[in-house]
């Protein structure tokens, strides 16, 4: 439908009195159309239709009013001039010169534009926030390096592997039977001594047991040191330090929670004065067939080197008599003193 202005209204009224409006006639009957009123029509309306406009009347529009003669407003009987109001349905409702249908219709159309413009800004400005929200998602994915399409680098090692041995670690240990002085083992193990040496295989390991079996005394001293290389089973770089360190953690942890099937008692932890910070004491009795041995083990750590060292006093028949856990703690640390400086 072609818009502007209505057709213009002849200069005086007509002969009847009555005004009537210049395209009234023939407008219901106009071929093609349907004869409904629209009234009868809205449910064939669609508020996205972009045509929706065109079928509003030209008049209907904001800005668009009916004209009188010279283009000026129509003036009604009395002289009066209406004012159309943006906010004010047109035409207004005190113009009588409008049929009541045709004011309804013109109502009618001019709401279903406006509903149909509200509808289609609202959803504009959907999608608009959501794509706003998807280029701040995306901007901020890539800035901090979480986009998951965005090439990155391997993270650099830090602590690469350590497969030699480093300054100040030991390659051997001193051989534990030339470690422990005569003195020592006079004092502790008093009388005729059984030495037995055990070869483990390399200069790092080495193992030396004595045993005095006299009554009144039954005494067995185990000393045995091992310097640990580096390995890629360790903790940390796997050096040879933390090769020992995880050795010493493992020997403290069977001494607290001994494993139920080994029937081993649970050791009573103290300190080791004197043999750094990384050394402890445990004592443990066992009692079996109904003899009682007293154990003290010593541990110590020196970098890369574990010594270990039992005292045992054993109880039994036969004029065996127990020996004090002093006296066996007192052997045990002079014994690990001893292996310690030997590495030297």
């Amino acid at each position: 439908m072609a818009q502007g202005y209505p057709p213009r209204r002849p200069a005086g009224p007509p002969a009847d009195g009555r005004r009537v409006r210049p395209d009234e006639r023939g407008r219901r009957g106009r071929p093609g159309r349907d004869s409904r009123p629209r009234a009868e029509r809205w449910d064939q309306l669609d508020a996205f239709d972009d045509q929706l406009d065109e079928d509003v009347p030209p008049w209907a529009g904001p800005g668009i009013h009916p004209t009188g003669p010279g283009g000026g407003p129509p003036r009604d009987p009395g002289g009066r001039v209406p004012v159309a109001s943006p906010d004010q349905d047109w035409p207004p409702d005190g113009d009588e010169d409008w049929p009541p249908d045709e004011r309804a219709e013109a109502r009618r159309g001019r709401r279903a534009a406006t509903r149909a413009r509200k509808s289609r800004r609202r959803l504009l400005v959907g999608c608009g926030a959501v794509v706003a929200v998807a280029l701040i998602a995306t901007a901020v994915l890539w800035v901090t390096g979480t986009w998951p399409f965005q090439g990155k680098s391997a993270p650099p090692v830090s602590n690469p592997v350590v497969t030699t041995f480093q300054p100040g670690e030991f390659r051997s240990v001193p051989d534990a039977c030339a470690a422990i002085s005569p003195a020592l083992l006079s004092q502790y193990l008093p009388g005729k001594v059984a030495r037995v040496s055990q070869a483990l295989g390399s200069a790092a390991q080495s193992q030396c047991t004595w045993t005095l079996d006299h009554r009144p005394d039954f005494r067995v001293l185990t000393v045995s040191g091992q310097a640990y290389a580096p390995s890629l089973l360790a903790s940390g770089d796997g050096s040879a330090t933390f090769n020992a360190i995880d050795a010493y953690g493992q020997t403290l942890q069977e001494l607290q929670n001994p494993p139920k099937s080994s029937k081993v008692p649970r050791a009573q932890l103290g300190t080791a004065v004197g043999l750094g910070r990384d050394a402890f004491t445990a004592l443990q009795v066992f009692r079996v067939a109904g003899d009682t041995t007293d154990e003290v083990t010593v541990v110590a750590r020196d970098r890369n080197v574990l010594i270990h060292v039992t005292m045992q006093g054993q109880e039994r028949g036969g004029g065996f008599q127990p020996v004090p856990v002093a006296t066996l703690r007192a052997a045990a640390l002079a014994a690990a003193h001893e292996v310690l400086a030997g590495l030297r």
